[in-house]
């Protein structure tokens, strides 16, 4: 099961990919239907001996779910020309990726004596830090991060991958990588906007 979930996974991601380069959501309903059907036929043909997804499996590996929720809501913007996830839930999603990715990273490096990535066998510590920030989410009604953790977990219980360790479902280099991407620009704006309302105010 782990490798038809992670082919699946792989494949979304480049339908995502390829589907906000072109801009997809700018041509009619049944070109979009089109292509996507496609992509997914390119993505999973047989290419030498593997799939296309397989070599982007190679390569990134299985993808946890932080990137697949916001890959597969891509895929159905570009289908439909409909925002899925609301900016403001996406960047609540963003910031814990990238806290996530401060905490998990650099102390699974070996730069201290502390493993943060060990946490993920089963901490019970872990595991109460991760309901109380799904309950925060959950009240403050940034859906996106519930069901991230929702999914995440329902796949660790059922084993998706073949890791036995939670981070590895909640978070990769390439979610971390894209949150960066995502903040850095609104965190500029958001200065930006902060100077000016204080130099209006002054």
């Amino acid at each position: 099961m782990s490798a038809i979930v992670g082919l699946l996974g792989c494949g979304v991601l480049i339908l995502a990919v390829a589907a906000t380069l072109f801009r997809l959501q700018r041509f009619p309903p049944g070109v979009r239907i089109t292509v996507m059907l496609a992509g997914a036929f390119a993505v999973f043909a047989t290419f030498g001996d593997l799939p296309a997804a397989a070599y982007v499996r190679g390569v990134t590996g299985d993808l946890s779910v932080t990137t697949l929720v916001p890959a597969g809501a891509a895929c159905v913007a570009r289908l439909t020309g409909r925002t899925v996830i609301e900016p403001r839930e996406l960047r609540a999603l963003c910031w814990l990726v990238a806290a996530a990715a401060a905490f998990l990273y650099p102390f699974a490096l070996g730069w201290t004596r502390f493993d943060s990535y060990a946490l993920g066998y089963g901490s019970i510590g872990f595991v109460t830090v991760l309901l109380l920030v799904t309950l925060a989410a959950w009240r403050l009604r940034r859906n996106v991060v519930v069901l991230v953790v929702v999914f995440a977990a329902l796949a660790y219980c059922i084993g998706a991958y073949d890791s036995r360790n939670l981070w590895d479902y909640l978070i990769d280099p390439l979610a971390a990588l894209y949150a960066l991407v995502w903040l850095l620009p609104d965190a500029r704006r958001r200065s930006r906007e902060v100077a000016a309302a204080r130099a209006g105010t002054a």
